[in-house]
């Protein structure tokens, strides 16, 4: 559905230069007439978006942009300023209430973008590549994202439509003109210049994502293209803007004064705002709104802050959204109960414009940063996490590393290639997914650290400092997995069936990689190897253990006769059972 633009302008020049690009972005653009009565025009003709020259905010329309702020019609109304390259204080003065200064030279790709966050149009991603990545595509569609792909560098570079990517994925291998030749290229371009870009590199050597990674390209997406993990990663660097609506704030103050004054201290900084005279009725609105943020006062009848505070926190939905609170009252015994209750900042009365933007900023950035946390703890283990963050605190030497005695497993799924074959990448993910979910449950009850997922492996280690715990832990980690997979079959649309290995011993644990751009907590040595191919060599639907995790459990399990099975980098033998049962 096509967007409506009115634009409001005493400079003809620019504004054809506007209207092409606008209605290349879904916008129609009308022109506003001089002499009739401009908010009520923006009423009944439904405008999404504003734009209006700078200088027309004068005379009888100088207080224009107040007017429309105060319109409750008019609250999701975006507003443009566009103006000369430098203004003096005065005159920023006068777009305050915009919700954009577009400033002069007036190039396509700075309005289109704008006009992206006007409409809150879908981020475009370019995809360079000489093969069709259908799957790669739909799922980045289905995500809300707008594709565009060019079947070679070479095209990319010519190409000069007005509608500049948010984020390019080139391929590495092409025909032609390579993915890194390309990146160069485009850091040369003006019109590319500043385009993030990400390198699909459909391989495993740890060389060529070294090399890439060195030419300072901002991401390298790994194959399969359509996993979960690139389509997080990719929303997660590239967040899809909210679909039709501006931020919304709640404020919650008995206070008439206050609310106004609040109230009118988010519209100024553009936030959608409802009000409430009391925590009862604050929680109302909370369950009707789902504010971004909330401000809520102390002193209240029905429910008081801390009351308020505590229903919301208390609701699953709602327990993230940050809450600033404004009191009199933000003694150290205050803020440490409000930091139990989770206010996220507090702001004392009396205060400003500048204070309330900076109390919300804070509190909006710290949920932020909680959600990160939160999103990056499902992809790092917890011990790697530890490791990061006293990295960051100085307190440990990246390049440290220490060995340890425990027990690692190794489960992979059987013939699972011939899978991807049979079914559409989402029934696949799907499947992973699901089965990921039953195999992680079981083996962090047995108290498993996830270590990694390849493909369709599951690396764990147990490693709480005492070995026949570990091992034991191991053992009945991996059996209830068999079990869980019995389960799973009866209601899967297709088998699966696993292998899975286990071994005990000593193993280097520390960070590995690229120090200068990535590094991963990861263990090695030659039990680790040992557990993979013990993985390798273990029947369908089995498990197959080492002599060592054997002797730490020998009096706790049911095995069956002792093999001597060949490792690959091993002169000897290792001797291995497979695991029959449990005592």
């Amino acid at each position: 559905m096509s967007k409506r633009v009115l634009l409001a302008s005493t400079i003809g020049a620019v504004a054809k230069s506007l209207t092409q690009v606008c209605e290349a972005n879904q916008g129609t653009v009308s022109s506003f007439r001089q002499g009739e009565d401009l908010i009520k025009e923006l009423v009944e003709g439904k405008h999404d978006a504003l734009l209006v020259e700078h200088n027309f905010l004068e005379g009888e329309h100088r207080d224009l942009l107040a007017r429309i702020r105060r319109n409750k019609e008019l609250q999701d109304l975006f507003v443009i300023v566009y103006a000369p390259a430098h203004l003096s204080k005065e005159d920023l003065a006068r777009t305050n209430g915009s919700n954009a200064v577009l400033t002069a030279p007036f190039t396509d790709a700075k309005i289109s973008g704008l006009f992206k966050r006007a409409f809150s149009l879908p981020k475009q991603c370019l995809f360079v590549s000489g093969c069709a990545y259908d799957e790669f595509s739909m799922a980045l569609s289905g995500m809300g994202y707008d594709f565009k792909s060019l079947p070679s560098a070479e095209d990319a570079l010519e190409d000069d439509s007005p509608d500049l990517p948010d984020f390019i994925i080139a391929e590495y291998k092409q025909s032609g003109m390579s993915g890194l030749e390309f990146l160069e290229k485009a850091r040369e371009s003006e019109r590319l210049k500043n385009v993030p870009i990400l390198i699909a590199y459909n391989g495993r050597e740890v060389e060529d994502i070294e090399s890439i990674l060195k030419e300072g390209v901002d991401e390298v997406i790994l194959s399969p293209f359509a996993s979960v993990r690139n389509l997080k990663r990719i929303q997660d660097r590239f967040p899809l803007p909210p679909r039709g609506r501006r931020l919304r704030a709640l404020v919650v103050d008995d206070s008439p004064t206050i609310r106004d004054l609040v109230s009118s201290m988010f519209k100024e900084l553009d936030y959608h705002v409802e009000t409430a005279e009391d925590g009862f009725e604050g929680y109302k609105a909370v369950q009707r709104l789902k504010p971004d943020i909330i401000t809520s006062d102390y002193d209240m009848p029905v429910l008081n802050g801390w009351e308020f505070c505590t229903e919301v926190r208390d609701h699953e939905d709602y327990k993230d959204i940050p809450i600033v609170m404004i009191t009199t009252r933000a003694t150290e015994m205050d803020v440490k109960k409000g930091e139990l209750l989770g206010v996220s900042a507090y702001l004392a009365k009396p205060f400003q414009k500048d204070t309330l933007k900076a109390a919300v900023d804070v509190a909006i950035a710290n949920a932020r940063t909680k959600r990160e946390q939160e999103t990056i703890a499902k992809f790092v283990a917890a011990d790697t996490m530890r490791s990061v963050n006293n990295m960051v605190e100085g307190m440990e030497d990246a390049n440290k590393g220490e060995s340890k005695f425990i027990s690692v497993l190794f489960s992979d799924i059987c013939a699972f290639s011939g899978k991807c074959e049979k079914f559409s990448a989402r029934k696949i993910i799907n499947l992973l997914n699901t089965y990921f979910d039953l195999m992680v449950e079981v083996l962090s009850n047995h108290g498993a650290i996830i270590d990694k997922f390849i493909g369709d492996a599951i690396v764990a280690r147990f490693d709480s400092g005492d070995p026949e715990v570990d091992a034991l832990n191991a053992v009945r980690g991996a059996w209830g997995m068999c079990r869980e997979l019995e389960r799973f079959n009866l209601d899967s649309f297709e088998e699966v069936q696993s292998r899975i290995g286990i071994n005990s011993g000593e193993v280097i644990l520390g960070n590995l990689g690229c120090e200068r751009h990535r590094l991963e907590y990861a263990m090695i040595g030659d039990n680790v190897n040992i557990g993979q191919r013990l993985e390798s060599s273990a029947p369908k639907q089995g498990v197959m253990i080492s002599e060592t995790t054997y002797e730490l459990v020998k009096d706790k399990v049911l095995v069956g006769e002792r093999q001597e099975i060949e490792v690959k980098g091993k002169k000897e033998k290792v001797a291995a059972y497979v695991l029959e049962g449990l005592k």
